[in-house]
């Protein structure tokens, strides 16, 4: 598959960031660098980083995923619990005005926000896999 200019920059960047880490010398840099620009595919552009690690600074992101991701499943089971006993309240004393919505509405954005906010990542740091 084509590079686009984006993938092109990106892989500039990465390199740059390797560089600055102190795995590459300006040397390697410079010839990568070169051949990035040139770059007319994705699999040429994965090339040039193939020997070098995937992301720097990436596994702090894959371990905030992660973690965020394990407690998704807590948050929505506090989400249930709360509103549900909120709302058998409201059902077992009579009903009238729904006052539980003042809780269902705010917590219903969070456990969303934390829902969205997870596939968000994933793709963020999902790197793209194409086919040459």
């Amino acid at each position: 598959m084509l590079a686009s200019d984006y993938e092109r920059e990106d892989a500039v960047r990465a390199l740059r960031s390797h560089f600055a880490s102190g795995r590459l010398d300006r040397e390697s840099l410079e010839r990568r660098v070169e051949r990035a620009y040139r770059a007319s595919t994705r699999g040429e552009l994965r090339g040039l980083l193939a020997d070098l690690p995937r992301a720097p600074g990436g596994a702090v992101g894959q371990r905030f995923y992660r973690m965020q991701r394990e407690l998704l499943p807590y948050h929505a089971g506090a989400f249930l619990s709360i509103n549900g006993a909120l709302t058998g309240i409201w059902a077992a004393t009579g009903e009238g005005r729904f006052w539980p919505a003042g809780v269902l509405a705010p917590t219903t954005i969070l456990v969303v926000s934390h829902a969205f906010g997870s596939r968000w990542l994933r793709t963020r740091l999902r790197s793209p896999e194409p086919n040459d």
